[in-house]
């Protein structure tokens, strides 16, 4: 499905203002002009082999923003211009079009999509037929309070068919510039964004990219407009249905960028959101100034400006303020003397109270008594109660607001409130530590937030406002420790201790009978005799003890081939790709360690051991460390541990990531060889 949304959530490096130092350039012509594709051009398109045998691709994707003068004021046009091929069934979807446009709901403005074209033209020996977009096959719907969406379905596509659509967005809103983004889910041949702006106008441009830019160019060319306004009589009303009207002419900045032969985005493991890896250029409204000799009026504000609006809020900060149904029990705890441990008793006391609805919000939509007469709220709810319980147990508590992972990266040096979707709660400790506590999950131990909310920094409210380190707690550990003995038929029985700690362990914190079965299903050739699980205690790592036996072959052997780590089960390697452009961010710092105790059938020696290793990722990223001894004659230790030590790693370290990865699990998989004697 071909989307573009608008307003884009911001994203990206800081590259530049547009006011920058103008060039003089040329005018460019357009990469493409809606109608006027032939029989011979289409051709020439189907002939060319698919980039990745892809089932659809962008062959352009022309945009075009400017400001221009409108009633009583200034307004932005957009104009949009774009042409795809489907070549197989599955690029089907890519026929719909969705464009996403904002409405302000108190004064009633909205942007519109206006002069919406398309053909779908398929081509027929040498004839080229040319469907035209139907007006039935358009509709829109209402998204939010502030969001609809326009979707268009092109007619009659089928294998072969080339896709062309055109329309503009008018918008009163000069702050909502439109983003634009040059990579999609199919590969693009050519993306163009042209901007003018005129100099009265500045606008922080983000560019954020991993491929680069065939054309970037900054210019400048004369700019001249007229808009209209209502004139207001001596009291201030407006005398009948008078307007002046008005001609301004300057010097407006241009910006060209092009992309092109850009592949498809793939999904990787360990990736935040596409949105931080898309190539995309993004701006935000600066400042305004229409006179030099004045001081401009600056639109972006600062952090501590949103958190102060923010705390004025009746969602947020008026929620903090109001009534706590749980304020008796809170009050209760001010009698245990340790901070942290006191904050850890008001964190349970609202865990059991409220469950999470699954929603990540910044704002509390139900009052705390209806949160808690239908025990249940969104993330907002539990968390700002949270704060306030904490409050009431006599700590020093403020909201902590943060991005989730898959909202994406925050860019600290620019205030929008937008790139924030998730509240948490800081607790203040003496000697100047800090806790960061969440009332979401009740699998967690106080001390972690949860997995999703380790996205780089939040922003800390109240008096001393700042960023503060989103950083793991604790690493992702799965440790398997077995006692095994091993018969002259290849059969292995035994005792097997499988732990979970950090944020394995709230994966898997769950009933003795679900851990079992989850270990059966990964483990289907063993027979379990036994199981006990440890998995209550939020302290301790979940941890599962099973008495097992894996069957050998039907007779003695006079030689054993034994794998005991690799039949415990190994991690599939999760980085396929030979190559990556993106970089490796994980939540945590990952663990994964052995420990196996083998005791030799009577009558057999080890004749072929694996030899030791030591791996190391460069810039301290990690290592891996197997080794195999041999304490007596009949008892053999096997030992590996494979440690990812950072929690990012980029992307010209993704080799060496993943050759580690790779010869570790190769080593962990080698044989024992026993001969009888």
């Amino acid at each position: 499905m071909f989307t573009y949304n608008a307003p884009a959530i911001r994203r990206g490096v800081l590259s530049s203002l547009l006011l920058a130092l103008p060039a003089l350039m040329r005018a460019q012509e357009l990469p493409i002009r809606f109608g006027k594709l032939d029989a011979k051009e289409a051709a020439e398109v189907l002939a060319r082999p698919a980039p990745d045998s892809a089932a659809a691709e962008v062959l352009c994707n022309f945009g075009q923003s400017k400001i221009q003068g409108a009633q009583e004021g200034f307004e932005l046009r957009f104009e949009r211009t774009a042409r795809l091929l489907i070549r197989r069934r599955p690029g089907y979807e890519h026929a719909t079009v969705r464009v996403v446009l904002y409405h302000d709901p108190k004064d009633g403005r909205r942007e519109q999509i206006m002069q919406l074209k398309g053909f779908t033209y398929n081509l027929a020996g040498k004839e080229l037929t040319k469907e035209p977009l139907r007006t039935e096959a358009v509709f829109s719907r209402k998204l939010n309070e502030r969001l609809d969406e326009y979707a268009f379905t092109l007619p009659n596509v089928r294998e072969g068919s080339i896709l062309e659509f055109t329309y503009v967005i008018r918008s009163p809103f000069l702050f909502n510039l439109q983003d634009w983004q040059f990579q999609q889910e199919i590969p693009v041949r050519w993306s163009e964004y042209r901007v003018q702006i005129p100099g009265f106008f500045v606008y922080k441009e983000l560019s954020h990219t991993y491929w680069p830019f065939a054309i970037n160019e900054t210019g400048s060319a004369p700019y001249t407009t007229g808009y209209r306004e209502k004139v207001q009589d001596s009291f201030g009303g407006h005398a009948g249905l008078q307007e002046r009207s008005y001609s301004i002419s300057t010097q407006a900045i241009t910006r060209r960028w092009v992309q092109k032969d850009i592949p498809a985005f793939r999904e990787e493991p360990f990736l935040t959101t596409e949105t931080d890896y898309l190539s995309r250029v993004d701006f935000e409204l600066e400042r305004i100034q229409f006179d030099p000799n004045r001081e401009p009026s600056y639109v972006i504000g600062t952090w501590a400006q949103i958190e102060k609006e923010l705390l004025e809020q009746e969602e947020f900060g008026q929620y903090l303020k109001r009534d706590s149904p749980l304020a008796d029990g809170a009050a209760a705890l001010r009698t245990i003397p340790d901070p942290a441990a006191r904050a850890a008793a008001a964190r349970q006391l609202v865990l059991q109270a409220v469950g999470y609805s699954g929603t990540a919000s910044l704002y509390a939509r139900n009052s705390p008594k209806k949160v808690l007469e239908t025990r249940q709220g969104n993330a907002a709810e539990i968390n700002l109660l949270l704060v306030r319980v904490l409050r009431e147990a006599g700590l020093e508590a403020q909201p902590l607001l943060l991005s989730t992972r898959r909202h994406g990266r925050v860019q600290t040096e620019l205030p929008v409130l937008s790139q924030l979707n998730y509240v948490a709660a800081h607790v203040a400790l003496p000697g100047g530590k800090q806790l960061l506590l969440d009332a979401t999950d009740a699998t967690l131990p106080p001390e972690l937030l949860p997995e999703h909310c380790l996205n780089g920094q939040g922003r800390l409210l109240g008096p001393a406002g700042r960023w503060v380190s989103l950083a793991p707690a604790a690493s992702h550990l799965r440790y398997t420790h077995a006692r095994l003995t091993l018969d002259a038929k290849g059969s292995l029985q035994g005792t097997v201790r499988q732990e979970y700690a950090g944020y394995a362990a709230t994966e898997n914190r769950q009933a003795l009978a679900a851990l079992r079965q989850q270990w059966q299903k990964a483990h289907p050739d063993w027979q379990i005799d036994k199981a006990e699980a440890t998995a209550d205690d939020l302290t301790r790592p979940v941890a599962l003890t099973l008495n097992a036996r894996l069957p050998g072959a039907e007779a003695p052997a006079t030689t054993l081939y034994v794998r005991p780590v690799a039949q415990l089960g190994v991690p599939a390697n999760p980085f396929l790709h030979a190559d990556r452009l993106y970089p490796v961010d994980m939540p945590t710092e990952r663990r994964l360690e052995y420990m196996v105790e083998l005791t030799l059938p009577e009558g057999y020696a080890a004749t072929e051991l694996p030899t030791g290793t030591t791996l190391t990722l460069p810039n301290n990223g990690g290592r891996f460390i197997f080794n195999v001894s041999q304490p007596n004659p009949r008892t053999l230790t096997v030992t590996g541990r494979l440690h990812l030590a950072k929690t990012r790693y980029p992307a010209e370290e993704y080799q060496a990531l993943r050759e580690l990865y790779t010869r570790a699990l190769a080593k962990l998989a080698e044989p024992i060889v026993l001969h009888r004697q």
